[in-house]
Parts: C-alpha cells; structure tokens; sequence
C-alpha cells in the first residue's frame, strides 16, 4: 500500500489542499493515516485517492458536496439512480442551451439584413412567436 501526501493527491487530482480538508471535515473524505511519525501532512492510500477522484467527478457533473456522500455507495459504487437523474438534468440543460444559441445566431443573421428589409420585421415575428410563445 502507497500512501500520497495531501500536496501528492491534489497533484495527482487537482483538488486543493482546502478542498480536501473541507470534504474531510464534510466526512466525504479522510486520510488514511494523519500526524504519521509526527510530520502534520495527512496521508492517503490508493483507496482514498480514488475516492478523491470519484468525488471530484461528481462535483464536475454538477453533484452538490451535501449529496455527495449518499452518492458514493458503499465499497466506493457510485449511485446508479442519482446518475441517471443528473444525466436527464444535464441532457436538458443542454436542451435549452441548444434552443439559446440557435435564437442567438437567428438573431445574429436578422441584425445583418439591411434595416429596410420588408422580410426583416416578418422574420423576427416568427421568431418571436416560435421561441417566445410555444
């Protein structure tokens, strides 16, 4: 068993160091081993530094600290239901982002069409009514 010292694992992952004190403090994460021969550095086996990796996906797709621990499972599985739920989130997320930069770039071309245009005030009442009031 290796044991990393907290500057190795927020090498190793990217997580700061008051990241890690903060999810230690949260019960999501603890050192393997702390004060070890009287050194102030914690320690953390492989086990803990895929823990520490787990948890900071998590926290990239979106999942609160306060929802973490239930998240990740026992023998470090993460939970499948939670998962899922976020990937619908994000899946509609994304939904919405699409439809935003589509009426953005619409928006765009319309702005280029000369200010006289007949079709220009058409086009942006057709927009207003397929974006604003379906």
């Amino acid at each position: 068993m290796s044991l990393n010292t907290i500057r190795e694992v927020t090498e190793i992952t990217g997580i700061t160091v008051n990241a890690l004190r903060y999810y230690d403090r949260k019960g999501l994460l603890h050192p393997t081993v702390r004060n070890s021969e009287g050194r102030k550095e914690w320690l953390y086996d492989d086990a803990a530094v895929r823990r520490a990796k787990r948890i900071l996906l998590l926290r990239r797709i979106g999942i609160p600290v306060e929802s973490i621990a239930s998240a990740i499972e026992e023998a470090d599985r993460m939970d499948e239901v939670l998962l899922r739920s976020r990937l619908e989130e994000l899946r509609e997320e994304r939904r919405i982002i699409d439809e935003q930069i589509s009426a953005a770039s619409m928006l765009l071309l319309l702005d280029q069409l000369p200010a006289e245009a007949e079709v220009k005030d058409d086009l942006l009442d057709r927009m207003f009514e397929q974006i604003c009031l379906e």
